[in-house]
């Protein structure tokens, strides 16, 4: 801080709080189209289809070629890279689905923690109403022995 800027100076909190959010409201916005891990699906699925295509152009055009030199082009064009497009598209599918395996975890685990939490609230209640029980018990038993001993 220098000697000008005091404590008393500075923005309030909440001023700054409801400034960030305003920022990162815009920033969110911005964002249109696909969201999350959505895009992976999409572009997996159109590189699959893309893949299948060149396969099967792939297929054709070597079907209607009888010489082997003029289906070389065809299979390099179309049916490897089909096939490394299909690769590809399964790839980020592979990836859409552990992004949801791991959303779904977190969900999970939020959830654990909150049912967990009402267990501990409930242990602690249960406990307090033991430790009264229990005082009750010293406490009605303390006068018998008194008389026992009288």
């Amino acid at each position: 801080m220098s000697a000008a800027e005091t404590p008393s100076d500075a923005t309030p909190i909440a001023a700054r709080e409801q400034r960030l959010v305003a920022v990162l409201g815009r920033a969110r916005r911005r964002t249109s189209g696909i969201a999350g891990e959505q895009w992976l699906f999409v572009a997996g699925g159109a590189l699959v289809f893309a893949g299948i295509v060149l396969v099967i152009i792939g297929w054709v055009g070597t079907s209607q070629t009888v010489l082997v030199a003029g289906q070389i082009p065809y299979v390099v064009s179309g049916g490897l890279l089909g096939l490394g497009l299909i690769f590809l598209g399964a790839f980020l599918y592979f990836g859409y689905w552990l992004a949801l395996l791991v959303r779904e975890g977190r969900a999970r685990r939020e959830e654990e923690g909150a049912e967990l939490a009402r267990v501990a609230v409930s242990l602690d209640r249960t406990n307090e109403t033991l430790e009264r029980i229990a005082e009750l018990l010293v406490d009605e038993r303390a006068p018998r022995r008194r008389q026992r001993r009288a």
